[in-house]
């Protein structure tokens, strides 16, 4: 499919990797403390200065093709079959 699938914590580096390890994750995890990328896409609470959750699907030229808002659950996530299904459209 040609995709490339990381996940973007505002934790710091150590945070970062503590998460990969303990969930096994076989993706990497892009540490932005400062919410440089989650600004960016708006995803950013200024207010709590905290990364705020959500699922996207980025085309190279940095445009969101899907986007959804997982609120303050972390852990809900949409289905890792309705992501394929968005990817495989690109």
């Amino acid at each position: 499919m040609g995709v490339q699938v990381a996940a973007v914590s505002a934790d710091d580096m150590d945070g970062a990797r503590t998460i990969v390890e303990r969930k096994q994750l076989r993706f990497p995890i892009l540490s932005d403390p400062k919410g440089a990328l989650l600004r960016a896409y708006k995803h950013w609470d200024s207010e709590a200065e905290i990364g705020l959750a959500g699922t996207f699907v980025i085309r190279p030229d940095r445009s969101v093709v899907f986007y959804e808002d997982d609120g303050e659950k972390f852990y809900r996530r949409p289905s890792a079959a309705r992501v394929l299904e968005v990817a495989r459209g690109l």
